[in-house]
Formats: structure tokens, C-alpha cells, sequence
């Protein structure tokens, strides 16, 4: 038998013009002999390949490729022998199948324009069979290789001949075809040059008549993206603002509906409320999308209170005995002292790997977005996965992830542990502002001038009026870092061109190259989530903009932020040093046991 023969005998299925190589076996290519053989092994391995199609091109891939570095065959394994064996096929006597591929790899990587013909003819008898079969996902692709090879070929008695089964054929069955190969459809001959969009408008029309009754969001929201490009290119974007108008009013609708079903459709329907918004605001619209904002904002509020808690206890009784056997018997400024050493700032490098840890023992974070929730129930952040193969390949999300995982970590800390020895302080000392005053008087990082109101700051915090410590230790906070900086060299305001000055927002002073050259990176970090990153605490800006609730001034991250501003105080406190130095009581700290908090349920 000849090559052809036995691949005629090997493919049937003149449609599957992909992973085909799982036909082939060794029987066969022991069937024939010379270079016959050769070719046929060339053959078996393209026919392993992937393919990327889209309405510009495709791109071949290998089949397998793995993270590792593994992969199966890939088109760049090609040899230029490889090549003159398959420019030495009579392409016509191939299986169609077949014949597509070769004449597609010759000529997208040989530029092979006898190839080129065959190939685009060869895709549109594809489709032909597929589309009379009503195979209409496997039909895309052949159709789309049919098109993109004619037109960019000038196959124009091919081409004329595809164009006119669009404009007749399918425009006229186009409710018989699933709607999402209608769009691609549409979509492949939208893009030509020469198209009639005229012809598309009543189509389009007709698919988001029915999908609307359908509430098919997906299929609604290509068809009116499809509408609104249709009527740019006509010179109509009067119209074309009208149709992005109708789809703000669709999604308005549908999220309407979706609110009173159930509170998760409540809760999905804060996206469509918010598309809304967008879709108005960016055409004009800035009446409805005020309209639909507060609706917005009602519905946020709604959804809060209906929103699930997932509730688990700690079994914590070794904590509160390991608190009891570092504390019993010390003074105040022993106690305060022990108290700091509970609270550390997390090494970037340990964050960075746990983050990175999170993201590749768990491959289905990788596949949803998180969204943070402020208190009013508004989303303040959409936070994108990371790539499970690949998180460091975007480190500013990458951060964002750190500041994110920080925080679970800062809650527990300030839920468990110092929420229970400030527990513990107040039941033994009545608390007043004097008596942590050797921790401000004379503290070199302090600010001059600013002693008092840390004094009070840090006085409220360890009495448990965490509402008042939260608005003057987080501004106070702000301004020790912007001196700080100064301090080093680092410019803390900007100059206008009029000449006037103003000071940097806090992200940037955080990120002056003289601060972080001067000072510890992991204490930057870990204040900059707590005060400034949306991802993390955000102290500052809740406070800044008033819009930081009591209740909230004793969660978990406050209360870790309270006692890291203490820890970081005491590091330059003489008084604090020199109780260190002296006491014999704050010697041996024991560390609590990693077992030491127990989930019960």
C-alpha cells in the first residue's frame, strides 16, 4: 500500500482535522517502506497538534504542555527535511481532514500559496458537511480558516461564494443555529472589509429579541456590542449610543428582577446594577446613572444583613494560660512590655511564599475573582486570581494577594490574641493616660510636639475606647511615617507649577526610595496594608473619610494595629529599653504553642 492508501484507510471522518494521531498505529506505517515511512511519521506528529483558531489566524500548540516544562509535539519541532517531505504530497489525494491541516502548516509557515488554496477550499468543504449536519460548535473554525485564508488571499471566487451563503443561507436561518455560533458567525464577517452591515442590524435585532426573553445575558450583551459597532461603521452614532442606552436600561431590568428572588440573586445582581451604571454613565446618560447608583446603593444595603456567616469556635484556654503564665506578677510597664512581644510584623519573603503557597496547593482560587465588601455592603476592591501556574508573573497583584493574606493573619492575631491580654491588663490596672507615658516621653521616633496625643492615643487603645484610639493613632500614624521620611531625605510634597505645595498622598511616601533605604521594609509593608491598601486594613482612608463605624474600631485588624503602634513605640522608648535591660520578670517569654488554638467546630 502507498501513503495514500493508508491514510485514506486510517481517517474516515473527513471533518476531525484535529488529534488525529490517535488513529495512527505502528501497523500501519509497518505497511509501507522508503519514504514513505518517513513521511508518514511526520504526518502522525503534526496530527498530535492543538490549535488556537480565532478570526485572524490560528496558531499551533502542542497538545500537552505542562507547567514543568513538559510538552508533547509542537510545530517548531519541524525540520526543513520535515517540511520538503510534506511539500512532496499530492495534496489532493489525502483525506480532507487531513489535506486542511498539511496545507494550513504550509502555508502559514511557509508562505506556500498553492498550499493556501487548497487549504481555504479544503476548511469550506469542511464546514459545508458540518453545517449540513448541523454541527454547529465543531463548524466554526473550518468556516473561520475558510474566510481568513480568501480574504487575505484574494481568493475572491472562493470568497464570493462563502460571502453569499451569509448573506442568503444564513442570514435567513440564522434562529435555526445556536445563538452564540450566530454571534461568532456574524461576528467573522462583521470584521470583513466590504461587509453590508446593514444586513447584520435586523439580525442582531432578532437575537436580542429572543435572548431577552430568555434572559440570556451572555448572548444579549454581544448582540448589542455587535449592534452598536454595526452603526459606528455606518457614520449613525446617534444610534449607536441608543442601543448601548437600551442594553444600561436591559441590565437595570434584569437586575431588578433578580433582586426580590432570593438573596443570592440579590447579591448577583449588584454586577448587573453596576453594568448599568457604566453603561449610561459612559454614554451620556448621567441622569440614569445617578438613578440607577442609588438603587445600587439601597440594594448593597439590603444584602448585607442577608448575608451568611460562617461561624467557628476556638477552643483558646491555652491562650488565656499562656497569658496568665508570661504576665502574673509583673508591673503596668512590665505587662505593656510582654504585651508587644505577642504582636510581630510578618517578613515580605514569609508572606510572599505563603501567599504563593496559598495560590498552588488550591488550583480553583485560580479561577474566581474575590470581591472585598466594605461595612455599607459596596464593593471596594475586585481582586483577579492568580495565574496557579505562574503567580509571580504579576507582581502588583501578586502584592495585592499579600496584603490580602496579611490581613486574615492580622484578624486572628487581634481576635485571639490581643483582644485577651488587653482583657487581661485592664482587669488588673485601672488605666489612665500617665502611666504610658514612658513610652512618648522622649521617644525619638515620635514626632516633636506629637507626645501628648500619642500618650492619649495609646491610653484609649489600652482602656478599650478603640474608637477614639483608631481616629487619633491613625492620622498620628500617617504623620510619624511622612517624618520619617523627611527625616531621611525623602520628599514628602509636590510643587505645583503656580507654586504651591501639597503633600503626597500616603502611598507614595511609603514608597520614597529614602524611607525604604533607611528603614525596615517588613514594618513599611506591614503599616502600609494596615493604613493605606484597600486590600489590606485601610485604616487611614476609612477614618480620613469618616466612614469608619464604632464597631469596626474593635475588630480584629484595628486591634492588631493598636498594639503594633505600641510595639513600634517601644522600640525607641529609653524607659521601655531600660525595664528590658533590668527586670529579671520580662526574661523568658514563652512563645505560645502552635496548637495552642483549637477549632471545636
Amino acid at each position: 500500500m502507498n501513503i495514500y492508501d493508508v491514510l485514506n484507510s486510517i481517517i474516515k471522518d473527513n471533518t476531525q482535522y484535529y488529534a488525529m494521531n490517535t488513529l495512527f498505529t505502528k501497523e500501519d506505517m509497518d505497511a509501507l517502506d522508503g519514504d514513505d515511512v518517513l513521511l508518514f511519521d511526520v504526518i502522525n506528529k503534526i496530527s498530535s497538534l492543538g490549535t488556537n483558531v480565532n478570526n485572524d489566524g490560528i496558531t499551533f500548540i502542542p497538545r500537552i504542555d505542562l507547567a514543568n516544562g513538559n510538552r508533547s509535539f509542537d510545530i517548531s519541532d519541524l525540520t526543513e527535511n520535515d517540511y520538503k517531505l510534506l511539500e512532496s504530497i499530492d495534496l489532493y489525494k489525502l483525506p480532507l481532514a487531513l489535506r486542511s491541516l498539511i496545507s494550513d502548516i504550509l502555508w502559514t509557515q511557509k508562505k506556500n500559496y498553492t498550499a493556501s488554496k487548497i487549504a481555504a477550499q479544503s476548511y469550506w468543504e469542511i464546514f459545508e458537511i458540518l453545517y449540513d449536519s448541523k454541527d454547529y460548535h465543531n463548524m466554526i473554525n473550518p468556516l473561520r480558516r475558510a474566510v481568513c485564508i480568501s480574504a487575505n488571499t484574494k481568493l475572491q471566487s472562493l470568497y464570493s461564494e462563502i460571502y453569499d451563503w451569509f448573506c442568503s443561507v444564513f442570514i435567513s436561518n440564522v434562529d435555526q443555529i445556536s445563538v452564540f455560533c450566530s454571534l461568532k458567525i456574524i461576528e467573522l464577517f462583521f470584521e470583513q472589509k466590504n461587509a453590508d452591515h446593514s444586513i447584520i442590524l435586523p439580525v442582531l435585532d432578532s437575537i436580542i429579541f429572543q435572548n431577552i426573553r430568555k434572559y440570556n445575558i451572555s448572548a444579549v450583551e454581544q448582540a448589542y456590542a455587535l449592534k452598536a459597532k454595526c452603526f459606528i461603521k455606518l457614520k449613525k452614532n446617534d444610534e449607536a449610543t441608543k442601543s448601548n442606552i437600551a442594553l444600561a436600561q436591559f441590565y437595570y431590568d434584569f437586575a431588578e428582577r433578580m433582586v426580590n428572588s432570593d438573596p443570592i440573586g440579590a447579591f448577583r445582581s449588584i454586577r448587573f446594577f453596576e453594568k448599568s451604571v457604566y453603561t449610561f454613565r459612559n454614554n451620556g446618560d448621567t441622569a440614569n446613572a445617578e438613578k440607577v447608583h442609588r438603587r445600587l446603593i439601597e440594594v448593597q444595603k439590603q444584602i448585607l444583613p442577608n448575608m451568611h456567616t460562617f461561624r467557628t469556635t476556638f477552643d483558646i484556654s491555652k491562650v488565656i494560660e499562656n497569658i496568665k503564665t508570661n504576665m502574673d506578677g509583673l508591673s503596668f510597664e512590665e505587662c505593656i512590655i510582654r504585651f508587644t512581644q505577642y504582636v510581630n510584623c510578618e517578613s515580605i519573603d514569609t508572606l510572599r511564599k505563603r501567599t504563593i503557597e496559598e495560590c498552588t496547593s488550591d488550583p480553583l482560587s485560580s479561577l474566581f475573582e474575590t470581591d472585598i465588601i466594605d461595612a455599607q455592603g459596596r464593593t471596594i476592591i475586585k481582586m483577579a486570581p492568580l495565574d496557579y501556574n505562574n503567580p509571580e508573573k504579576d507582581q502588583d497583584l501578586l502584592e495585592l494577594h499579600m496584603f490580602y493574606s496579611s490581613l486574615q493573619a492580622q484578624r486572628t492575631v487581634g481576635n485571639i490574641l490581643v483582644k485577651n491580654i488587653l482583657h487581661y491588663i485592664r482587669n488588673r490596672f485601672s488605666i489612665n493616660d500617665s502611666m504610658v507615658e514612658f513610652l512618648t516621653k522622649e521617644n525619638c521616633i515620635i514626632p516633636e510636639g506629637r507626645e501628648t496625643i500619642f500618650q492619649k492615643g495609646i491610653g484609649c487603645f489600652l482602656r478599650g475606647e478603640y474608637y477614639e484610639a483608631m481616629h487619633i493613632l491613625a492620622p498620628q500614624m500617617e504623620n510619624l511615617f511622612r517624618n520619617l521620611a523627611n527625616e531621611v531625605g525623602g520628599l514628602t510634597s509636590t510643587l505645583s507649577d503656580q507654586g504651591l505645595a501639597q503633600e503626597k498622598v500616603l502611598s507614595s511616601v511609603f514608597s520614597l526610595p529614602e524611607l525604604l533605604d533607611a528603614y525596615d521594609n517588613d514594618i513599611i509593608f506591614t503599616f502600609r496594608g494596615l493604613l493605606n491598601e484597600q486590600a489590606g486594613a485601610n485604616i487611614r482612608n476609612r477614618i480620613a473619610h469618616g466612614i469608619i463605624n464604632e464597631s469596626e474600631c474593635s475588630s480584629g485588624e484595628c486591634l492588631y494595629f493598636g498594639a503594633l503602634v505600641i510595639k513600634l513605640i517601644s522600640y525607641t522608648s529609653s524607659a521601655c529599653n531600660n525595664i528590658i535591660n533590668n527586670s529579671e520578670k520580662i526574661q523568658g517569654f514563652k512563645i505560645p504553642e502552635k496548637d495552642s488554638i483549637k477549632i471545636v467546630n
